[in-house]
């Protein structure tokens, strides 16, 4: 009788732990949500800012690259060349 109403209390903790890590994690992603939806009304601004930054940023990186590939492109054709 002992072993049985000890492997209930185990399964009912079990389920009050692993319920209350699921609402942790599901509280956590809300909030992170939240916040994420939450600065840019905010803060317009400052986020119109830092979305501008990382548009440039990104912007120039894409044309570094393919200035780049042109240049590889043009040495790999003058060196079939010779």
């Amino acid at each position: 009788m002992n072993k049985i109403a000890s492997i209930i209390i185990a399964a009912v903790f079990a389920i009050i732990v692993l319920g209350g890590l699921a609402a942790l994690i599901g509280g956590g992603l809300l909030g992170a949500i939240a916040f994420i939806i939450g600065i840019p009304v905010a803060f317009p601004m400052s986020t119109s800012i830092v979305i501008l930054f990382f548009a440039v940023v990104i912007v120039r990186t894409m044309i570094e690259k393919r200035r780049e590939l042109r240049e590889m492109r043009a040495f790999l054709r003058d060196g079939d060349d010779n």
